[in-house]
């Protein structure tokens, strides 16, 4: 039913204040699984190295003459390998008026702008470590970049039809082959799992994207559970968060910063983040009625051995 004529409504009037909460509503996308688990170090150079060493196999035949001469066994060397530090930028400028005027949800746009870019700029790094970028050296207009996890893979991989490994060699890891993708089961994960124990890691972090999650909590070899009501409503638990397998118990984490077509399966103990340049806000040259600020940082992963982990790749 219409209004009475010449009813004065909010839509004509003139002075009705405005109502604007004071408060800002973000959605948190920046959990980062991946940096949480790992450790973290100090790099000192732009290009950081290590060593990689083996202990091999037990020797069966290891049984030897009373009073015989010794004679030496060969000795292996290291293996020598390294990753590139990657600078990381998130840019913004503030107008001197926009930082002066009254403002809802945040007293200093400059102070505001700065937390967001220092979220954002964890989600980058995030990425870049989680996914199969390749390394590589600064080349005329082409930055350094450091190579991924998934670039440093090779010893315990499941892959689809056609796809390969990276890896390292002469300084730099290269980017995987994408496969035919598959569907996922329990057992191409169990198979990798084996294989990272066998080799002598001890992974306890299983790391996947949002498909491939709920794919694992459908394994067939996880029971269908359910949650005592104990006189409240009952409860059906649809989702996995812990694997318990003949070699380990795992925690399964989702992370939007996967592929999404593979399983990680990660020991946490083997990998670093190397910071050159940790994380700090700059004010640049001021240039007009404005002030100019980047968040920077330099740094690199480190795959102290990739053969503790592994990766089940090529998953539709």
């Amino acid at each position: 039913m219409a209004a009475p004529t010449n009813t004065f409504i909010s839509s004509n009037a003139v002075g009705d204040r405005e109502s604007l909460h004071d408060i800002i509503s973000i959605l948190n996308k920046d959990e980062c699984p991946f940096q949480a688990a790992i450790g973290a170090g100090s790099a000192e150079a732009t290009y950081e190295e290590w060593q990689l060493d083996a202990l091999g196999n037990a020797d069966p035949t290891n049984a030897q003459l009373e009073g015989d001469d010794t004679t030496a066994n060969a000795i292996t060397p290291t293996t020598r390998v390294g990753n590139r530090t990657q600078i990381l930028k998130k840019p913004f400028t503030i107008s001197n008026t926009q930082e002066v005027v009254k403002k809802a949800g945040r007293d200093s746009e400059i102070s505001y702008q700065t937390a967001l870019a220092g979220r954002r700029i964890k989600m980058d790094l995030e990425s870049f470590i989680s996914q199969n970028q390749a390394s590589q050296p600064q080349s005329g207009s082409n930055p350094r970049r450091l190579g991924g996890f998934e670039s440093w893979l090779v010893s315990n991989v499941s892959r689809g039809t056609g796809g390969a490994s990276g890896g390292f060699s002469s300084g730099n890891t290269t980017a995987p082959t994408d496969g035919t993708q598959r569907t996922s089961t329990e057992a191409l994960l169990k198979s990798v799992i084996r294989s990272a124990w066998g080799a002598g890691g001890r992974p306890t972090l299983l790391l996947m994207g949002a498909s491939q999650k709920q794919n694992f909590s459908a394994f067939t070899g996880i029971a269908t559970q359910y949650q005592q009501a104990e006189g409240k409503i009952a409860t059906v638990i649809g989702a996995v968060d812990r694997y318990v397998s003949d070699f380990g118990t795992f925690t399964a984490v989702a992370s939007r910063y996967m592929r999404g077509r593979e399983i990680a399966v990660v020991d946490p103990a083997l990998w670093r983040v190397l910071w050159l340049r940790k994380w700090k806000k700059e004010e640049l040259a001021k240039t007009g009625d404005a002030r100019k600020f980047h968040v920077v940082g330099e740094v690199t992963l480190e795959s102290r051995n990739e053969a503790g982990s592994g990766i089940v790749a090529d998953l539709s």
